[in-house]
C-alpha cells in the first residue's frame, strides 16, 4: 500500500511539473501577444471624485486615481434597474449613474503601464443620504 502511495505522488508531481511551462506561457484573455497583462489588485475606500473617464478614491492615506471605460463593470444597488430605464429611454449609462462622492467602493484593477486601470468597482455603502 506504501509503495503505491509513493509511486501515486510520483506520479502526480512529474505530471504537475511538466504542465506548468505550458499554464506559465499561455495568454490571458484580451491580452494581445507581446503584451503583458498587469497584475489584479483589489483597494477599498471611499469616492473623492467621479467623472465618466476616472474614479479618485481614498484609501487609508492616499488618493488612487483610476481610468473608467466601458468595459469596466460597475456593481451597486439598484444599478440593472436604472440601466433598464435608460436602454429603454435610448439612453447609455456612465458610472456617475451609480457611484457619487462620499460612497464606499471596492476597486479592482491593473496597472497598465504606469495608469490604474479598474476592471470593477462594487458600491460597498452609498454615502449618507443618497440612495
Amino acid at each position: 500500500m506504501r509503495r503505491l502511495l509513493v509511486s501515486l505522488a510520483g506520479v502526480l508531481l512529474a505530471t504537475t511539473l511538466h504542465a506548468m511551462p505550458a499554464v506559465q506561457g499561455e495568454m490571458k484573455q484580451g491580452e494581445k501577444a507581446g503584451e503583458k497583462s498587469g497584475k489584479t489588485m483589489t483597494t477599498s475606500g471611499t469616492v473623492t471624485s467621479v467623472s465618466g473617464s476616472s474614479l479618485t478614491v481614498k484609501t487609508g492615506k492616499e488618493d488612487m486615481t483610476f481610468a473608467i471605460d466601458e468595459k469596466t463593470k460597475i456593481t451597486a444597488s439598484g444599478a440593472s434597474t436604472k440601466s433598464k430605464e435608460k436602454k429603454a429611454a435610448g439612453e447609455k449609462t456612465v458610472i456617475t449613474d451609480f457611484i457619487g462622492e462620499g460612497d464606499t467602493v471596492r476597486v479592482t484593477y491593473h496597472d497598465m503601464g504606469g495608469t490604474k486601470h479598474a476592471a470593477s468597482v462594487s458600491v460597498t455603502r452609498k454615502a449618507a443620504g443618497k440612495k
